[in-house]
């Protein structure tokens, strides 16, 4: 017994047949990674000055990336779709 092929509104909208939805593990990843950063820089642990200034800017670097990925994954899945 065979599975039927799904409807155009339970299939995922902007994917077309074959193609998989984008992963969420770098947009996870790159969010904690920017979490634990900030928060490095928050409780301001005894270090050198230089140290926590590159930690911010690594922090700031950060976050402009995972904005970055967000929107392609935006751009990629409202792409296809069209409007309805």
């Amino acid at each position: 017994m065979s599975t039927p092929p799904p409807d155009d509104e339970t299939s995922s909208p902007g994917l077309e047949n074959g193609q998989r939805q984008p992963s969420l593990v770098p947009g996870v990843v790159l969010l904690g990674l920017a979490a634990v950063l900030i928060v490095v820089v928050l409780i301001k642990p005894d270090m050198p000055q230089w140290l926590k200034v590159t930690i911010a800017i690594l922090a700031v670097v950060v976050v402009v990336v995972l904005l970055i990925y967000a929107a392609w994954v935006f751009r990629l899945l409202t792409r296809r779709g069209g409007p309805r």
